[in-house]
């Protein structure tokens, strides 16, 4: 007898082996009970279906609770735990990410200001180090990353460090600008000469926790592809907070 259910092709992801248990199973059903065996394999399908589309549209409890910065903007990409926007400008694209970090603001604050140590838990970074420092609010660094897919690239940027106070509300934030002149060039190393961007770290449940903004004007330099340039969205972003939530979480575990 024919099974109802085989228009609908093999169910992704059973494999060999569960295509023959299936089989099994639904021969079984068939002697049994006749045409109710042969319909219950369409019944269980269909309520998976309802049950999965049921979880995909109702967002979970600890969603990110993030809108758009603004009509021209793209949501590129969303978890649970990351959302990310784009916007192409003229200079080059314009980035917008946003997570909740389980670290206080203080300590995510040195954690992406640790710059020496970049190499040690920052996607893609092969060196980085201070070039100078005016202040312990001011300094010049470098770095040179070695992306996927591209050759290398590095960019001497600027840093400006605010940190948190009462009359700020305890808000740390981290600005960056292109200095692409503070550091002698490197032969077959591409120079990124636009790069404006910044840390935002604002205190959550009393300052336990961190609602983390990071933005960026770039232009990766050389001839990229679209599909390469992409990948920051769906990869090297959602890499770099991973990097930054896991040390930051290490951070706080250790100051405890």
């Amino acid at each position: 007898m024919r099974n109802e259910c085989d228009d609908q092709g093999p169910t992704p992801g059973l494999g060999i082996l569960g295509l023959m248990r299936a089989e099994f199973t639904v021969s079984a059903l068939n002697h049994r009970y006749g045409l109710l065996g042969n319909l219950l394999p369409c019944l269980v399908i269909f309520a998976l279906a309802v049950a999965l589309s049921i979880s995909f549209a109702i967002p979970p409890a600890w969603a990110l609770d993030v809108k758009s910065p603004g009509a021209d903007w793209t949501e590129a990409y969303r978890t649970g735990e990351l959302v990310i926007f784009t916007k192409d400008v003229e200079a080059g694209r314009s980035i917008v990410a946003i997570a909740e970090v389980e670290a206080s603001p203080e300590t995510v604050f040195n954690v992406v200001n640790d710059f020496d140590h970049y190499p040690d838990f920052m996607p893609y970074v092969k060196e980085s180090r201070v070039l100078s420092r005016k202040s312990d609010s001011e300094v010049v660094t470098y770095t040179r990353i070695t992306p996927p897919f591209v050759s290398e690239r590095d960019y001497p940027l600027k840093f400006r460090m605010t940190r948190g106070t009462p009359a700020n509300n305890g808000v740390f934030k981290t600005e960056w600008t292109a200095r692409p002149d503070a550091q002698p060039e490197v032969e077959g190393v591409v120079r990124i000469r636009l790069s404006e961007g910044s840390w935002l770290a604002e205190p959550l449940d009393g300052g336990t926790r961190t609602r983390l903004t990071y933005t960026l004007l770039t232009n990766p330099g050389g001839l990229i592809p679209d599909f390469v340039a992409n990948m920051s969205n769906t990869i090297a972003i959602p890499k770099l907070f991973k990097a930054v939530m896991k040390r930051s979480a290490e951070k706080a575990a250790a100051e405890k």
